[in-house]
């Protein structure tokens, strides 16, 4: 059976449509620091149920960012159980939101998985589906409010180079592709040598540390601007 199309509602669809496009907010550079700081003071508590080092129900093998991981970082920058801790833990491969982490700690999923050799070799099949929290790119996914989650290697493919670090405005990234990705907060000093980066590093959490530029630089990390991101 042929489908008839009523021609004389068309015009009230586009309409629609059109106002819909309208309100939808674009997003601004305030926006994502203010989703970057949302992350980085983020208050949670966790159990021993949330601790593991070794493999999960699916076989992966997890390592949780805790105080007795014995990972390198400082004592500081892990968290434990039945402490107040800050800043969402990091996990390879992950993409959750504040919710989504609040109710896999609740339901006594592992808190995070650390970087490894290993894991970067394995890829995807290195992501724990058991345990929660959020990897660098995906960190800046969703500052960026991006739909799904994009890797380091694939975030160029949605922005635009800079022809110098010294362009970075607040909410650009310093990407190393295949590597690690911040978001740049500001300068800290005149001279634009050093700045205030989010990230959510590799063997902890989400945080904000200061970065020379000339070290970013010279471990391959490049200037990128989001493309759909206003300033105000």
């Amino acid at each position: 059976m042929n489908r008839v199309i009523n021609f004389a509602r068309l015009p009230l669809l586009v309409l629609l449509l059109s106002a819909a496009t309208a309100t939808a907010k674009p997003l601004t550079r305030a926006d994502a620091l203010a989703i970057a700081e949302e992350f980085a003071t983020y208050r949670w508590r966790a159990t021993e149920k949330n601790l593991l080092h070794g493999r999960d129900a699916t076989g992966v093998e997890v390592h949780t960012p805790d105080r007795a991981g014995g990972h390198g970082n400082p004592a500081a920058e892990c968290w434990q159980p039945e402490q107040e801790n800050i800043g969402v833990a990091y996990k390879w491969g992950g993409f959750d939101s504040l919710q989504s982490f609040h109710a896999g700690v609740r339901a006594g999923k592992a808190a995070g998985d650390v970087y490894s050799a290993e894991k970067r070799r394995l890829g995807s099949k290195a992501v724990s589906s058991t345990s929660v929290g959020i990897d660098c790119s995906g960190f800046i996914a969703r500052c960026w409010k991006l739909p799904r989650k994009y890797g380091t290697a694939t975030l160029p493919s949605i922005s635009r180079k800079l022809r110098s670090p010294s362009e970075l405005q607040p909410a650009d990234i310093m990407n190393q592709p295949g590597g690690h990705v911040l978001l740049f907060a500001r300068w800290t000093d005149a001279a634009k040598t050093k700045a205030l980066f989010y990230e959510a590093a590799p063997w902890s959490k989400v945080r904000a540390k200061e970065y020379t530029i000339a070290d970013l630089q010279s471990s391959g990390f490049a200037p990128l601007r989001f493309r759909d991101i206003r300033d105000a």
